[in-house]
């Protein structure tokens, strides 16, 4: 049976995601796929040798939709460095809410697992979007005394940790009585804000007894 409803891969790749965030990675076959696109149970098999070859192409899907939306709002935010980070933040959470079927595939341990030269270097081009983004914000004042990678360990491991709550009904009862866009705006104002940029991560040192002797 022919194809005539748009483009199969695209088609495929889209209900892959749906199903892993539904109903999980061990739900999925091509089979089920192709019954889902109401397509003959070969067609799959023209783009996708196997369930592992359509998971290669689903995390580098994924990983390319993430990095062109992040970087989509640092440049919707203006040349600001700051104003750009923090754009990234919000927009990392917001692709997880907007595109939730996307982000649980691309983030899932499997996906990860079967990924190829492809998914490695979409993998690596967004870490360099998101570090380059880190070190111009660092030199226009936020957390400047910092390690470059301490400052994005916190940044993305905070922004994945929200994104991960937001997503899991065990934690709904803490955030179903906040505005998402507010609770996503507080959130990463924490971590940067542009209009009062933090300036370390540490404590200030402090002072022993014979220095504030001195000083006094």
């Amino acid at each position: 049976m022919g194809y005539h409803h748009g483009n199969l891969r695209s088609d495929l790749l889209a209900r892959a995601a749906e199903v892993i965030a539904a109903e999980g990675i061990e739900a999925l076959s091509l089979r089920g796929l192709a019954r889902d696109l109401g397509v003959s149970h070969a067609a799959p098999s023209r783009h996708f040798d196997d369930k592992a070859a359509l998971l290669r192409a689903l995390g580098t899907d994924g990983s390319e939709k993430l990095a062109n939306y992040v970087l989509s709002a640092a440049d919707e935010a203006g040349d600001n460095p700051l104003k750009r980070y923090a754009a990234m933040g919000k927009a990392y959470i917001r692709f997880s809410l907007v595109f939730p079927a996307y982000y649980k595939a691309m983030t899932h341990p499997e996906v990860c697992a079967q990924s190829d030269a492809a998914f490695s270097a979409s993998a690596e081009r967004r870490r360099q979007i998101i570090s380059d983004a880190a070190r111009a914000a660092q030199a226009a004042g936020w957390l400047a005394d910092e390690a470059l990678e301490d400052v994005l360990m916190f940044s993305i491991g905070t922004v994945r940790g929200v994104s991960a709550m937001l997503a899991d009904p065990m934690h709904h009862s803490q955030t179903a009585s906040i505005e998402t866009d507010l609770l996503i705006e507080n959130i990463v104002r924490l971590i940067i804000d542009p209009d009062n940029p933090q300036r370390r991560l540490k404590p200030a040192p402090q002072k022993s007894d014979n220095q504030k002797r001195v000083s006094a």
